[in-house]
């Protein structure tokens, strides 16, 4: 009897790392794909803050610089521009909120000054979240962003399918154990009768 409950503690003692490491690979798995994802959402407006600037270090007005079609960025996954003077004053957007300019955070476009560029999660009100790349020109500084609301929504996604994964893997294991458990009582028990 000793013995089985020997072999039971170190059964208990080798499950609790397994699942120590299958948990800690759960979490990494879930963090990797959660920044590779959201860090990719800053793709397009990086892409669209530096066209912007070509557009204007070409002598185009800010107006001109920017996409043509106003959009209600409460509503549409479209992305938009901002931009701004010197002074921190926007010039113009291609985004709105409702029938309102947004307000982009000052505080983001001082630390520009410093690191000339800046890559942030704006939300401007609840529930409206965006990937915002801003930069320095030389008349001011560009703001662009794109919705996070489909890229949240695959972080989601993301999340579930490694929780249920992590789930599947505790369950298999614990049926596992007691499957290794009861067929060593009677390897055990075997042995008692031959003895």
């Amino acid at each position: 009897m000793v013995l089985i409950m020997k072999t039971a503690q170190k059964l208990l003692v080798f499950w609790l790392i397994i699942m120590f490491l299958v948990a800690f690979t759960s979490s990494l798995v879930y963090l990797v794909a959660q920044q590779t994802v959201r860090l990719g959402a800053n793709e397009q407006p990086m892409q669209l803050a530096m066209d912007t600037e070509i557009n204007l270090e070409k002598g185009q007005s800010a107006v001109q610089a920017i996409p043509a079609n106003n959009v209600d960025i409460s509503k549409s996954l479209s992305p938009f521009v901002m931009v701004f003077d010197i002074n921190k004053n926007l010039l113009t957007t291609s985004g709105m909120i409702g029938s309102s300019k947004p307000t982009y955070p000052k505080g983001i476009l001082d630390s520009i000054d410093k690191n000339g560029e800046d890559r942030v999660t704006w939300q401007p009100q609840q529930g409206l979240r965006y990937a915002t790349v801003a930069i320095k020109f030389t008349g001011g500084y560009i703001v662009a962003g794109r919705s996070l609301s489909e890229t949240e929504k695959l972080i989601d996604e993301i999340g579930k399918v490694v929780l249920l994964a992590w789930f599947a893997c505790t369950i298999f294991s614990v049926f596992a154990l007691i499957v290794i458990y009861i067929f060593i009582i009677k390897v055990f028990k075997t042995r008692q009768k031959i003895s």
